[in-house]
């Protein structure tokens, strides 16, 4: 899978529910890329960043169907990518809120 198939797969399960997220993958993969071949396995790969976002849920249930839909999904990077996102979730301002951060970054491949 291309980088650009799997930006339009990850995009298309997750503009819904996070697009912010979405949007940063697009980045990560399309705009950053994969990263060389000459980078040393064990070397740091300086290539990461971060994102955040607030998503809105309805205010009697809690967000862990959202975030169920986002690490499924993330899933499917690992499996075509060298990019990982580390997904740290807090509480909302308000009711129905939740906070996500998200970190980029690459893994070396042997």
């Amino acid at each position: 899978m291309t980088p650009f198939e799997l930006s339009a797969t990850l995009h298309r399960e997750l503009s819904p529910v996070a697009p912010k997220l979405s949007a940063a993958l697009n980045r990560a993969l399309n705009v950053i890329g994969e990263g060389s071949v000459i980078i040393t396995p064990g070397q740091p790969d300086d290539a990461s960043f971060q994102e955040t976002e607030r998503i809105q849920h309805a205010a009697d249930e809690d967000a862990s169907g959202i975030l169920m839909k986002i690490l499924e999904t993330l899933e499917l990077l690992e499996q075509h990518s060298t990019w990982r996102v580390v997904v740290e979730r807090k509480p909302g301002p308000e009711p129905g809120q939740v906070d996500l951060m998200y970190t980029f970054y690459r893994v070396t491949r042997c």
